[in-house]
């Protein structure tokens, strides 16, 4: 189990911060993903042989968010 931190740029609110946290947790091989709002952050536990923080961040943006 691979944990890597996503700073991501435009959350403002409680339902953008949902979404996110959707979005993350659909990707196949993500275990957890943690949303701070007020640090803007998403913290994500995945299995690293199954999906990669690319395809985390790419979700990310789907929402209309930006992974940094």
């Amino acid at each position: 189990m691979t944990e890597e931190t996503i700073k991501v740029e435009g959350m403002s609110c409680m339902h953008c911060q949902l979404r996110v946290k959707k979005a993350v947790e659909a990707v196949e091989g993500v275990q957890r993903a943690d949303v701070n709002l007020q640090t803007k952050e998403v913290t994500v536990d995945y299995e690293e042989g199954k999906v990669n923080l690319e395809k985390v961040k790419a979700a990310i943006r789907e929402t209309g968010y930006e992974p940094l």
